[in-house]
């Protein structure tokens, strides 16, 4: 029996061990090959089109924006850019590090959006508006002078959400659709 096992078992055991050495090997040389990324060997191994594909030409469509726009669309898109500026304004004086360049021109663009928007509605509209402006103009001048610090942001934040809820509860595009200037 050791005589066989010798004869028959050794080799075969030690051609597995040699084996299994060598396509460890092989497979660590691709694995390494893969990982640094030669780019002779890429070139190498990778086919060139005989004939380069030629450039895709681009779709041209052209759309008509000839269309004025109606005074829905035009008070409609100014509400919606006062409700933008109005938010980032929020999240400047709310986020810790105070940036007074980001809520001044927040600030600004709000503004400049309400008093656009009352140009566009009527005058008993308008003079609704006329008020929450003035409030809105001080926070502003306060803004711009620069007297806000740290601890003062929550008074003014204080100030801008109710003015906030009172123009989307008052002047919403959708109510005051029927009082627009033609």
């Amino acid at each position: 029996m050791n005589r066989h096992f010798q004869r028959y078992c050794l080799p075969t055991a030690y051609f597995r061990h040699i084996a299994w050495r060598t396509s460890l090997a092989l497979w660590l040389g691709l694995l390494l090959t893969g990982l640094v990324g030669c780019e002779s060997l890429e070139r190498k191994f990778t086919r060139t089109p005989k004939h380069p594909l030629p450039s895709p030409n681009p779709i041209v469509t052209f759309e008509d924006y000839t269309r004025t726009m109606t005074p829905l669309d035009r008070y409609r898109k100014h509400y919606l850019m006062f409700d933008y500026w109005n938010d980032q304004l929020l999240q400047a004086l709310q986020s810790p590090p105070l940036n007074s360049k980001r809520f001044r021109r927040a600030s600004t663009e709000a503004l400049g959006e309400l008093t656009t928007m009352r140009q566009l509605v009527t005058d008993v509209v308008a003079d609704r508006l006329a008020a929450v402006i003035q409030a809105r103009e001080q926070v502003d001048r306060q803004l711009q002078r620069g007297d806000v610090a740290d601890a003062q942001t929550q008074i003014v934040v204080r100030t801008l959400e109710p003015q906030t809820r009172q123009i989307h509860r008052e002047f919403f595009w959708r109510d005051v659709e029927d009082q627009l200037k033609q």
